[in-house]
C-alpha cells in the first residue's frame, strides 16, 4: 500500500463531521422538546380558563365553597403540569336592564389568589348586546417553569381570557 498525502487521507473524516454537527443536532433536539412543552402548557392554560368559564356559567349561584370546587375542576385540566402557578379570576358582567350599560356584578379571585380582571365589562361588552344579557369572564394566569431551559428561558407567564354565557337567563349570583 502506498503512502497517501494528508489531503487524500479520508480516514476519520466522518468522526470529525459528526463532532462538528452533533452539538448543533443536540441543541435542535432539546430546543424542539422545549418549544413543544411550552406550547402544550399554553394550550393547557387556555383549556383551564375555558373549563372554569363553562363550570361557572352552568351554575345559578356560586359561593366560596362551590368556587373552590370549580377551581379544582379547572386545575385538573392543567394536568400533567403543576397547578401551583395557576391563578384564576372570575367576573360576572351584565347589561343593565334599566340603563343599558354594561357593568360588573361581582368578581372572585379566590382560585389561586388571582388579581382582579382589569376591565371585564369592556372585555365582554360584545357578548352582552341586549339589556339583561349576562356573561362570565375568566382570566387565567399561569407561570410555567421550563425544565429544559438550555435553549429557551426558564420561565414563561401565560394569561388567557375566556368567556361563556350563563345557562340560566338571569345570570350567576355570587354569595
Amino acid at each position: 500500500m502506498g503512502t497517501l498525502s494528508l489531503s487524500q487521507d479520508r480516514r476519520g473524516s466522518a468522526a470529525l463531521e459528526l463532532a462538528i454537527v452533533l452539538p448543533l443536532l443536540l441543541v435542535m433536539l432539546v430546543g424542539g422538546i422545549s418549544v413543544s412543552q411550552v406550547i402544550r402548557a399554553r394550550m393547557a392554560v387556555a383549556n383551564a380558563a375555558e373549563t372554569m368559564a363553562e363550570l361557572v356559567a352552568a351554575q345559578t349561584s356560586v359561593t366560596g365553597a362551590s368556587m373552590s370546587d370549580l377551581c379544582t375542576g379547572a386545575q385538573l385540566v392543567l394536568a400533567p403540569y403543576t397547578t401551583s402557578g395557576l391563578k384564576i379570576s372570575v367576573a360576572s358582567v351584565t347589561n343593565n336592564v334599566q340603563t343599558g350599560t354594561v357593568g360588573v356584578d361581582w368578581q372572585d379571585t379566590s382560585c389561586g389568589g388571582g388579581s382582579q380582571i382589569a376591565a371585564p365589562a369592556t372585555d365582554a361588552a360584545s357578548l352582552v348586546p341586549n339589556r339583561g344579557d349576562s356573561a362570565i369572564v375568566v382570566q387565567a394566569t399561569y407561570t410555567y417553569a421550563n425544565p429544559l431551559n438550555l435553549v429557551l428561558p426558564g420561565q414563561f407567564t401565560f394569561t388567557q381570557l375566556a368567556f361563556d354565557r350563563p345557562r340560566d337567563a338571569t345570570g350567576v349570583a355570587h354569595n
